[in-house]
Order: structure tokens, then sequence, then C-alpha cells
């Protein structure tokens, strides 16, 4: 299995028995059943591509019994998923690719237009999601192509700079400049991920499209991080293995993360800040894709509502803090409505709002993941 990371903590969130019957499928639905072999019919058993940690409550995967189930797996029993796991957003592509055909996937938003050129993803019938109704109409815009549907959204957040305010003084921590501050040497933790790194690279060098760089910003932005190398205490690709114990231990300062690092810092009675850099925070959201050779189309809709319909989309967010594509959540069905204000839970425009840099797909990406290979080899 994988190191845990954000998606980790946050699945099994999702997975606590947080979602309801499914049912009411309606008319349009059972016009699509006509078109299809039926349910029963389908070899039952899902393949998913999977961030490790989100896991159905109930699957074989969660072997320490913590969650109670989700309707999915009380109907269709614990071993009708199948798990495999992916890492990174590269990764999700290629093992799509090389190890599929699988029946879910579970990607961020701006790897779709890969899949879809790929041929390994199909429209999802929204008809058969009674829940899609609720999710956030910007992000459902985005996750279509050509006007079909091919990602149905359920998660987003923000990622920034976490700092210790009683070691980081106030006048440093205007913007993302502050990884590259000498004073905090050693004190300084960024994640070992290419396109992120590369887009915070651009936005602290004042490029105004960090998605779509120049072979020239590229390069430019591979120098500035070969610069801030020295700086770090370690690259961390574990959240919540690696980052998060660092810095509640005051080995570091300074971390690049997202929101939930933040609550977590806080109720460990840290004094923290979560920064809003004057380039803009990173934003991003994802959700499931329809592998295009499925043969358990209806399972793998009955799987999606589980995870999207109103009541497992409180938990994860009353949890962890992070948002979801259902757009009827309010603030105060948050335990902390205030902090949920704060970070933009309930907000449909959260993810686009002013200060907000929404990572999008990059046309170089191969080049982007060419020049953190030469940045970690520097």
């Amino acid at each position: 299995m994988s190191e845990i990371n954000r998606r980790e903590f946050l699945g099994r969130a999702v997975a606590l028995g947080g979602a309801v019957t499914l049912g009411g499928w309606g008319a349009a639905a059972a016009d699509a059943l006509a078109a299809r072999p039926p349910i029963g019919k389908e070899p039952g058993k899902l393949s998913i591509l999977e961030w490790s940690g989100y896991e159905a409550g109930g699957t074989a995967p969660q072997t320490s019994g913590l969650w109670a189930g989700t309707p999915y797996t009380q109907e269709f029993g614990k071993n009708s998923v199948v798990y495999s796991y992916i890492t990174n957003d590269d990764q999700s592509l290629q093992k799509a690719q090389t190890n599929g055909p699988f029946d879910i996937i579970h990607p961020y938003h701006e790897m779709i237009p890969s899949f879809v050129q790929a041929g390994l993803i199909q429209p999802w019938d929204t008809s058969l999601l009674p829940s899609f109704k609720n999710l956030n109409p910007f992000v459902v815009k985005r996750g279509q192509v050509n006007g079909k549907q091919y990602l149905i959204p359920w998660d987003w957040g923000f990622a920034s700079l976490l700092y210790r305010t009683d070691k980081v003084s106030a006048a440093d921590a205007k913007g993302w400049e502050l990884a590259w501050n000498k004073k905090y040497k050693g004190r300084v933790s960024l994640w070992n991920a290419p396109g992120s790194s590369m887009e915070v690279a651009a936005l602290t060098l004042g490029f105004k499209d960090m998605d779509n760089m120049t072979p020239s910003q590229i390069a430019q932005a591979k120098q500035a991080l070969i610069a801030q190398k020295p700086l770090n205490k370690f690259y961390w690709s574990s959240e919540y293995s690696q980052m998060q114990p660092a810095f509640k231990s005051g080995d570091i300062w300074i971390a690049y993360t997202w929101q939930d690092a933040y609550v977590a810092m806080k109720n460990a009675g840290l004094k923290v800040a979560y920064m809003n850099p004057r380039q803009g925070k990173l934003s991003w959201f994802g959700g499931f894709v329809l592998g295009s050779q499925t043969k358990n189309y209806y399972h793998a809709h009955k799987y999606v509502e589980s995870f999207i319909n109103h009541r497992a989309c409180v938990q994860m967010s009353n949890l962890y803090y992070y948002g979801t594509a259902d757009a009827t959540i309010k603030p105060s069905e948050i335990k902390d409505s205030k902090l949920a204000v704060q970070l933009g839970i309930g907000n449909p425009q959260a993810v686009i709002a002013p200060g907000v840099n929404l990572q999008s797909p990059q046309p170089n990406r191969a080049q982007y993941d060419l020049a953190w290979e030469e940045v970690l080899a520097s």
C-alpha cells in the first residue's frame, strides 16, 4: 500500500457509513436501464484505481474494522470492490493506460483531457446519480469535455504555506517567496510533486499563466527551485507520516500543505497561520471517471452515488475541512462554522475566488515533470 497522504485520511472519512441509501432512480434512469443488461447481469466486482484510503467502508482493504460500511458494500458485500493504487496525478494516467482496464478512476480535473484523448474513459449517465443535481455547476462544467460529463466532481481544497507564527516573522509571510527566505534554512518543507512545485515557482516569479509556461519560463522556474532546494529540510511525500509529525515536533516551521493540516496543527495547540499569499493560493478539485471498457456500468453509478450524496459530503467536510462538490452544504452544518467560512466551505465559487489560482491542465506537463526531475537530481 502507498504512503498515507491527504487523500487517504479524506477517503476514510467519507467511508464512515455516511452515505444514504440509494434509490429513486426515476423514469430517465429506467429508460437507461433498458438500454443495457440489468445490474443483476453485470459481473458486479468493481475494479477501481484509487488513492490509498479512499476505499469504501466495509471493503477488504479496510482491515481495521474502523468504518461501519456504506450502502454500496452493505448491498454488494465487502469483497465487491478491488482497488489498485496511485500516489500522484501523473501515475493515475500511466496506470490507467498500463494496468487497466478499470471500472472507476479517481483523478484530479486537470488530467481529464488526457484521459479522454487516450480513450480511457466514457461519459456518465447523470440521471442515474440522484445527488448529481446538488453538485456545484462550475465544477460540473469543468468536468465536461465536448458537453459530455466525464468527471463527477467530488473533493476540492486549497494549497498554500502553513507556518508557525511564533517562529516566522509576519513581515516575511506575505507570499510564496517565504519558501526562498534564507533566514529559515532547514525549517522549510515543500511537497515532492512536479506540477504543484512548478506552479509555486511560476507564481513566485510573477508568471501570469502557471500552467502554460513557455520553455524559457519552465527553465527559470526550474532554476528557482534548484536555488530553493538547499533551504528544505526535506521534500515530503506523505503529509501524515512525514510532514505533519515534523511540523508538530518543531523540525520544520514552514510547509506546503492543504487546509486539513492547518486545522490539525491548530487543534494540536500550535501557533499557526495558513497563508493567503499575495500571488494567490492554489486550488484543486477531483472526482470520479468511468472506464471506457467497464462491464459494471450500473454498479459504478451506485458506487459513486454513495460518495457524492449530501450526508457523506457533510461528514467529510466535518472531519477534515475539505470542500466537496455538493453545493447544498452550508457552513452551519460544519462543527466549526466560523472556520468553515474561513476555508470557503459552502462557497460554490471558492476554487475560483479572488486570491486563488485553480490548478488546470498543463499542455507542457512532460516538460514540467522533466524539470522537476532535474531539480531533484541537482
